[in-house]
């Protein structure tokens, strides 16, 4: 019996010590507590902006531009930036949560599409300045993987969504960031830096532009019926809506699409379609229509012998 008793002892104090060693090791080797930031570190921050790209299904690639690191986004063939070819990024860090295996990131984020349009290189696409919840796994060596991107809905669930997604000191900065002037054009800034980038890198000069309605020219500003233009539009809706002309990758040949219109301003006149290739100046298509009121009719391209 007091044999059984000595060995049963022994197995106790041996489980005890493997308990405390257990925790002790788990103090030694755990991750820290979760903690809140306003400062974020330069290498999140960096993955910020590349999550961007990874939110919007892209792959990023970069140049150096005065010793710095610009990310962009080259785009071929891509159906919901259609007259872009290059993609940039944005965004304000606001703050953060650590919570050890992962990092929460509070951001308003910017992606912007430029296009050739005119001889400028314009930003004619894209999302601005959205409050956004970026999540990172973060691994033992401290790199941060992109996991996932919320951003704040539109409409009437715009402002909910956001004070549900960030802490409520940065949510009021969230809510009011489009009217902050000061983000509004670092926004704009670090997008145009990505412009700037992809230009550098295909070795094309261009001014990087931002147009309005009022800078295009339609047909109906010359007088074309709404009917007319609506038809038209349906007819050769691959050129657009604009009159002048936009370039465009398509398999990686360059191509420039016009518009022109050449009549008076009651809508009488004809209105040319054409595509071209932009290194050799080939012409791939061409269509003419000429317009008359509220008809038009297409003007039959004589074959050259």
């Amino acid at each position: 019996m007091l044999h059984n008793k000595k060995t049963a002892t022994v197995f106790i104090c041996i489980g005890v010590v493997a308990i405390v060693a257990a925790i002790a090791v788990s103090i030694v080797f755990r991750r820290p507590n979760s903690f809140f930031s306003t400062d974020i570190p330069k290498d999140l921050d960096d993955a910020v902006a590349v999550s961007v790209f990874s939110m919007n299904k892209v792959t990023p690639s970069d140049i150096t531009v005065d010793g710095k690191t610009q990310h962009y986004a080259q785009l071929r063939d891509c159906e919901r930036y259609a007259e872009s070819e290059c993609l940039g990024e944005g965004h304000v860090t606001l703050g953060y949560t650590d919570k050890g295996d992962s990092v929460d990131v509070y951001a308003l984020c910017s992606t912007i599409g430029y296009g050739f349009r005119d001889g400028l290189f314009v930003d004619n696409s894209g999302s601005f300045c959205i409050p956004t919840l970026i999540t990172f796994d973060k691994t033992d060596n401290g790199k941060y993987i992109f996991k996932e991107a919320r951003e704040a809905l539109d409409g009437s669930e715009n402002i909910p969504s956001i004070k549900k997604m960030f802490p409520a000191e940065l949510a009021k900065k969230a809510i009011a960031a489009g009217s902050d002037d000061d983000i509004r054009d670092s926004l704009h800034d670090q997008c145009d830096a990505c412009a700037a980038a992809y230009l550098k890198a295909i070795k094309r000069e261009a001014k990087i532009s931002s147009l309005s309605e009022e800078d295009y020219d339609l047909l109906s500003y010359h007088g074309v019926s709404d009917d007319v233009c609506n038809k038209l539009l349906k007819l050769r809706g691959e050129y657009g809506l604009y009159l002048g002309n936009f370039e465009k990758i398509e398999s990686g040949v360059r191509y420039v699409y016009s518009v022109s219109w050449k009549g008076d301003e009651e809508g009488n006149g004809t209105v040319t379609y054409s595509k071209k290739d932009y290194d050799t100046g080939k012409v791939i298509k061409k269509y003419t229509y000429k317009v008359e009121g509220d008809s038009f009719k297409e003007v039959k391209q004589k074959k050259k012998k």
